[in-house]
């Protein structure tokens, strides 16, 4: 079930899918677009959320949803991506080990459908299943094939 009323929130056309989201940006695999960000610190890398809407263009291949790094092979690597299996994975490798790594069993294969993907880091949580949550659509997803904490 989509979160989006298009009926009601999107117009007549929207059902036809005759509607355009304003501020929204679209990623061609051919184009090999994508958008960039240097922040002017490093900030707070123990605690923080991301959230982001997305809609699937296509299925049965790996992509980065959110790909963050620093310059260098050698340094720390956090993504959101689909995988080639069409689940959602939520990793982060440090210098030389996985940090963690979470991947759905869940898979999400519909291309008509808007996903709201937030995911919440809090490494100061004892307990290390509450140190990384992931929401799809405002349910957080609670079985992983891989839960790596």
């Amino acid at each position: 079930m989509s979160i989006l009323n298009n009926s009601l929130l999107l117009g007549a056309d929207a059902a036809a899918g005759g509607y355009q989201v304003s501020r929204s940006l679209r990623f061609n695999s051919s184009d090999s677009a994508y958008l960039s960000r240097t922040p002017a610190s490093a900030g707070n890398r123990k605690t923080w959320t991301f959230s982001l809407w997305v809609k699937r263009g296509a299925l049965g291949s790996s992509y980065y949803i959110v790909d963050g790094r620093s310059t260098g092979s050698t340094n720390p690597h956090t993504w959101i991506a689909f995988d080639s299996s069409d689940r959602i994975t939520v990793s982060s490798f440090g210098a030389s080990a996985s940090e963690y790594s979470l991947v759905t069993t869940q898979v999400f294969r519909d291309t008509s459908a808007w996903y709201h993907i937030t995911v919440a880091i809090d490494t100061t949580q004892a307990t290390a299943a509450n140190r990384v949550k992931l929401y799809v659509n405002g349910s957080e997803v609670t079985v992983f094939g891989t839960a790596n904490y």
